[in-house]
Protein backbone atom coordinates (compact mmCIF):
# COMPACT_ATOMS: atom_id res chain seq x y z
CA UNK A 1 0.00 0.00 0.00
CA UNK A 2 3.01 2.24 0.35
CA UNK A 3 3.05 2.51 -3.46
CA UNK A 4 -0.37 4.12 -3.55
CA UNK A 5 0.59 7.79 -3.06
CA UNK A 6 3.30 7.68 -5.73
CA UNK A 7 0.91 5.86 -8.08
CA UNK A 8 -1.58 8.72 -7.77
CA UNK A 9 1.18 11.25 -8.47
CA UNK A 10 2.62 9.33 -11.42
CA UNK A 11 -0.84 8.97 -12.92
CA UNK A 12 -1.52 12.68 -12.99
CA UNK A 13 -3.26 13.66 -9.77
CA UNK A 14 -1.88 17.19 -10.09
CA UNK A 15 -3.32 17.67 -13.56
CA UNK A 16 -6.62 16.00 -12.67
CA UNK A 17 -7.17 18.50 -9.85
CA UNK A 18 -5.88 21.46 -11.86
CA UNK A 19 -8.37 20.61 -14.60
CA UNK A 20 -11.06 21.15 -11.95
CA UNK A 21 -9.75 24.66 -11.32
CA UNK A 22 -7.60 23.97 -8.26
CA UNK A 23 -4.14 25.42 -7.66
CA UNK A 24 -2.21 22.32 -6.59
CA UNK A 25 1.06 22.11 -4.70
CA UNK A 26 2.59 18.66 -4.19
CA UNK A 27 4.82 17.95 -1.21
CA UNK A 28 6.40 14.54 -0.56
CA UNK A 29 7.20 13.53 3.01
CA UNK A 30 9.84 10.90 3.70
CA UNK A 31 11.41 9.65 6.91
CA UNK A 32 14.75 11.28 7.67
CA UNK A 33 16.28 8.80 10.12
CA UNK A 34 18.25 6.12 8.21
CA UNK A 35 17.38 3.59 10.92
CA UNK A 36 13.86 2.40 10.09
CA UNK A 37 11.60 0.77 12.68
CA UNK A 38 7.85 0.46 12.11
CA UNK A 39 6.65 2.30 15.20
CA UNK A 40 9.41 4.88 15.58
CA UNK A 41 9.52 5.72 11.87
CA UNK A 42 5.73 5.92 11.62
CA UNK A 43 5.46 8.46 14.41
CA UNK A 44 8.38 10.42 12.96
CA UNK A 45 6.41 10.71 9.72
CA UNK A 46 3.25 11.76 11.58
CA UNK A 47 5.18 14.53 13.32
CA UNK A 48 6.54 15.80 10.00
CA UNK A 49 3.07 15.59 8.51
CA UNK A 50 1.58 17.59 11.39
CA UNK A 51 4.09 20.36 10.77
CA UNK A 52 3.30 20.46 7.03
CA UNK A 53 -0.46 20.39 7.56
CA UNK A 54 -0.25 23.15 10.15
CA UNK A 55 1.79 25.33 7.78
CA UNK A 56 -0.68 24.73 4.95
CA UNK A 57 -3.69 25.50 7.14
CA UNK A 58 -2.08 28.74 8.33
CA UNK A 59 -1.85 29.79 4.68
CA UNK A 60 -5.49 28.81 4.02
CA UNK A 61 -4.32 25.93 1.83
CA UNK A 62 -6.38 22.75 2.09
CA UNK A 63 -4.22 19.75 3.14
CA UNK A 64 -5.11 16.62 1.19
CA UNK A 65 -2.88 13.73 2.26
CA UNK A 66 -2.23 10.67 0.12
CA UNK A 67 -0.89 7.94 2.36
CA UNK A 68 -0.04 4.28 2.32
CA UNK A 69 -1.53 3.80 5.78
CA UNK A 70 -4.50 5.08 7.73
CA UNK A 71 -2.58 6.23 10.78
CA UNK A 72 -1.36 9.26 8.84
CA UNK A 73 -4.59 10.83 10.06
CA UNK A 74 -2.81 11.24 13.42
CA UNK A 75 -0.45 13.80 11.93
CA UNK A 76 -3.17 15.37 9.80
CA UNK A 77 -5.61 16.08 12.63
CA UNK A 78 -2.78 17.29 14.87
CA UNK A 79 -1.73 19.76 12.20
CA UNK A 80 -5.30 20.83 11.48
CA UNK A 81 -5.96 21.35 15.21
CA UNK A 82 -8.45 19.32 17.23
CA UNK A 83 -10.45 22.23 18.64
CA UNK A 84 -14.07 21.83 17.48
CA UNK A 85 -12.86 19.07 15.15
CA UNK A 86 -14.97 16.12 14.11
CA UNK A 87 -13.67 13.14 12.15
CA UNK A 88 -15.70 11.12 9.66
CA UNK A 89 -13.76 7.89 9.13
CA UNK A 90 -14.70 5.87 6.02
CA UNK A 91 -13.14 2.41 6.31
CA UNK A 92 -13.93 -1.29 5.99
CA UNK A 93 -12.05 -1.85 9.24
CA UNK A 94 -12.33 -0.21 12.62
CA UNK A 95 -8.67 0.73 13.12
CA UNK A 96 -9.71 0.64 16.77
CA UNK A 97 -7.46 -2.12 18.04
CA UNK A 98 -4.93 -1.57 20.81
CA UNK A 99 -1.78 -3.55 21.66
CA UNK A 100 -3.95 -5.52 24.09
CA UNK A 101 -6.70 -6.41 21.60
CA UNK A 102 -4.92 -6.79 18.27
CA UNK A 103 -4.51 -10.22 16.70
CA UNK A 104 -2.27 -9.03 13.87
CA UNK A 105 0.06 -6.64 15.70
CA UNK A 106 -0.47 -4.29 12.75
CA UNK A 107 0.19 -0.70 13.88
CA UNK A 108 -2.11 0.68 11.22
CA UNK A 109 -5.02 -1.19 12.78
CA UNK A 110 -4.64 1.01 15.87
CA UNK A 111 -4.79 4.42 14.20
CA UNK A 112 -8.20 5.56 15.33
CA UNK A 113 -7.71 4.10 18.82
CA UNK A 114 -4.49 6.12 19.06
CA UNK A 115 -6.28 9.25 17.89
CA UNK A 116 -8.75 8.72 20.75
CA UNK A 117 -5.90 8.49 23.25
CA UNK A 118 -6.51 4.79 23.97
CA UNK A 119 -3.01 3.55 23.13
CA UNK A 120 0.50 4.66 22.17
CA UNK A 121 0.04 7.79 24.27
CA UNK A 122 3.75 8.51 24.70
CA UNK A 123 4.50 8.08 21.00
CA UNK A 124 1.47 10.16 20.00
CA UNK A 125 2.68 12.93 22.30
CA UNK A 126 5.75 13.24 20.05
CA UNK A 127 3.50 14.49 17.23
CA UNK A 128 3.47 18.28 17.11
CA UNK A 129 0.23 19.66 18.60
CA UNK A 130 -1.32 16.22 19.06
CA UNK A 131 -4.31 16.14 21.41
CA UNK A 132 -6.60 13.10 21.65
CA UNK A 133 -9.91 13.46 19.87
CA UNK A 134 -13.20 13.45 21.73
CA UNK A 135 -14.99 10.18 21.08
CA UNK A 136 -18.34 11.93 20.59
CA UNK A 137 -16.79 13.69 17.58
CA UNK A 138 -16.10 10.46 15.66
CA UNK A 139 -18.38 8.99 12.99
CA UNK A 140 -17.18 5.68 11.55
CA UNK A 141 -18.88 5.04 8.21
CA UNK A 142 -19.00 2.05 5.85
CA UNK A 143 -17.43 -0.56 8.12
CA UNK A 144 -18.02 -4.27 7.70
CA UNK A 145 -15.09 -5.87 9.46
CA UNK A 146 -14.97 -4.52 13.03
CA UNK A 147 -14.27 -6.82 15.95
CA UNK A 148 -16.54 -6.73 19.02
CA UNK A 149 -13.68 -5.09 20.97
CA UNK A 150 -13.38 -2.33 18.36
CA UNK A 151 -17.11 -1.63 18.39
CA UNK A 152 -17.13 -1.54 22.17
CA UNK A 153 -14.17 0.86 22.33
CA UNK A 154 -15.78 3.40 20.00
CA UNK A 155 -19.20 3.13 21.59
CA UNK A 156 -17.72 3.49 25.10
CA UNK A 157 -15.87 6.58 23.84
CA UNK A 158 -19.13 8.12 22.64
CA UNK A 159 -18.55 7.64 18.93
CA UNK A 160 -21.05 6.51 16.30
CA UNK A 161 -20.80 3.59 13.90
CA UNK A 162 -22.74 3.59 10.63
CA UNK A 163 -21.94 0.33 8.91
CA UNK A 164 -22.27 -0.46 5.23
CA UNK A 165 -25.27 -2.71 5.83
CA UNK A 166 -27.23 0.15 7.38
CA UNK A 167 -26.54 2.27 4.29
CA UNK A 168 -27.66 -0.55 1.98
CA UNK A 169 -30.91 -1.06 3.89
CA UNK A 170 -31.97 2.58 3.56
CA UNK A 171 -29.76 5.29 2.07
CA UNK A 172 -26.71 7.32 2.95
CA UNK A 173 -28.81 10.41 3.53
CA UNK A 174 -31.20 8.66 5.87
CA UNK A 175 -28.54 7.07 8.09
CA UNK A 176 -26.11 10.00 8.11
CA UNK A 177 -28.38 13.01 8.56
CA UNK A 178 -29.18 12.60 12.27
CA UNK A 179 -25.60 11.82 13.40
CA UNK A 180 -24.25 14.78 11.42
CA UNK A 181 -26.84 17.12 12.91
CA UNK A 182 -25.99 15.86 16.40
CA UNK A 183 -22.28 16.36 15.74
CA UNK A 184 -22.86 20.07 15.17
CA UNK A 185 -23.24 20.53 18.92
CA UNK A 186 -19.55 19.73 19.49
CA UNK A 187 -17.80 20.26 16.14
CA UNK A 188 -17.70 22.95 13.50
CA UNK A 189 -14.85 21.54 11.39
CA UNK A 190 -14.45 18.08 9.85
CA UNK A 191 -11.48 15.95 8.88
CA UNK A 192 -12.39 13.37 6.24
CA UNK A 193 -10.57 10.04 6.30
CA UNK A 194 -10.92 7.57 3.43
CA UNK A 195 -9.44 4.11 3.44
CA UNK A 196 -10.23 3.20 -0.15
CA UNK A 197 -11.21 -0.33 0.82
CA UNK A 198 -14.48 1.20 2.00
CA UNK A 199 -15.44 1.01 -1.69
CA UNK A 200 -17.24 -2.15 -2.78
CA UNK A 201 -14.63 -4.56 -4.22
CA UNK A 202 -17.01 -5.41 -7.06
CA UNK A 203 -15.80 -2.13 -8.54
CA UNK A 204 -12.22 -3.23 -7.87
CA UNK A 205 -10.30 -4.22 -4.74
CA UNK A 206 -8.34 -1.33 -3.23
CA UNK A 207 -5.97 -3.65 -1.36
CA UNK A 208 -5.60 -7.19 -0.07
CA UNK A 209 -7.68 -6.52 3.06
CA UNK A 210 -11.01 -5.69 1.38
CA UNK A 211 -14.31 -7.15 2.55
CA UNK A 212 -17.41 -7.64 0.39
CA UNK A 213 -20.51 -5.42 0.17
CA UNK A 214 -18.93 -2.00 0.52
CA UNK A 215 -20.06 1.48 -0.42
CA UNK A 216 -20.51 2.85 -3.92
CA UNK A 217 -18.78 5.97 -5.19
CA UNK A 218 -22.16 7.70 -5.40
CA UNK A 219 -22.86 6.97 -1.72
CA UNK A 220 -19.46 8.35 -0.71
CA UNK A 221 -19.99 11.49 -2.81
CA UNK A 222 -23.40 12.03 -1.24
CA UNK A 223 -21.87 11.74 2.23
CA UNK A 224 -19.17 14.30 1.42
CA UNK A 225 -21.77 16.72 0.09
CA UNK A 226 -23.89 16.33 3.22
CA UNK A 227 -20.85 16.98 5.41
CA UNK A 228 -19.86 20.03 3.39
CA UNK A 229 -23.35 21.49 3.79
CA UNK A 230 -23.05 21.39 7.59
CA UNK A 231 -19.37 21.83 8.42
CA UNK A 232 -16.11 23.33 7.26
CA UNK A 233 -14.15 20.44 5.75
CA UNK A 234 -10.63 21.36 6.84
CA UNK A 235 -8.48 18.37 5.84
CA UNK A 236 -8.60 15.00 4.17
CA UNK A 237 -6.68 11.72 3.90
CA UNK A 238 -6.86 9.17 1.09
CA UNK A 239 -5.18 5.98 2.30
CA UNK A 240 -4.54 2.27 1.84
CA UNK A 241 -4.55 2.06 -1.95
CA UNK A 242 -2.46 -0.78 -3.36
CA UNK A 243 -2.15 -0.46 -7.16
CA UNK A 244 -1.19 -4.14 -7.47
CA UNK A 245 -4.85 -5.00 -6.85
CA UNK A 246 -6.18 -2.43 -9.34
CA UNK A 247 -5.19 -3.82 -12.72
CA UNK A 248 -7.57 -1.65 -14.74
CA UNK A 249 -7.22 1.52 -12.66
CA UNK A 250 -10.83 1.49 -11.43
CA UNK A 251 -9.89 2.40 -7.87
CA UNK A 252 -7.42 4.98 -9.16
CA UNK A 253 -10.33 6.66 -10.94
CA UNK A 254 -12.54 6.35 -7.84
CA UNK A 255 -9.79 7.95 -5.76
CA UNK A 256 -9.61 10.87 -8.17
CA UNK A 257 -13.38 11.34 -7.95
CA UNK A 258 -13.32 11.30 -4.15
CA UNK A 259 -10.51 13.89 -4.13
CA UNK A 260 -12.45 16.11 -6.52
CA UNK A 261 -15.57 15.82 -4.38
CA UNK A 262 -13.68 16.67 -1.19
CA UNK A 263 -12.13 19.75 -2.75
CA UNK A 264 -15.42 20.85 -4.30
CA UNK A 265 -16.91 20.90 -0.80
CA UNK A 266 -13.86 22.35 1.01
CA UNK A 267 -12.95 25.99 1.56
CA UNK A 268 -9.28 26.27 0.59
CA UNK A 269 -6.95 25.59 -2.32
CA UNK A 270 -5.36 22.12 -2.16
CA UNK A 271 -1.87 21.13 -1.12
CA UNK A 272 -1.40 17.43 -1.87
CA UNK A 273 1.01 15.65 0.47
CA UNK A 274 2.23 12.17 -0.38
CA UNK A 275 3.35 10.26 2.71
CA UNK A 276 4.26 6.62 3.21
Amino acid sequence: MGAGPEHFVLNGVEQVLRDCGHDVQVDCIEAQDPFRAEIKTAFELYKMLSDRVSAASDKRIFPLVLSGNCSSTLGTVAGAGTDQLGVVWFDTHGDLNTPDTTDSGFLDGMGLATALGRCWQKMAASITNFTPLAGRNILHVGGRDLSPEEKALLEQSGGTIIDAEAVRKTSMREVLEQPLNALKSSASRIHLHFDLDVIDPRIAPANEFVAPRGLSLAQVQEAIQMIGERFTICSGVIAAYDPEYDENHEILAVGFEIMKCILANARYSPAVSAAD
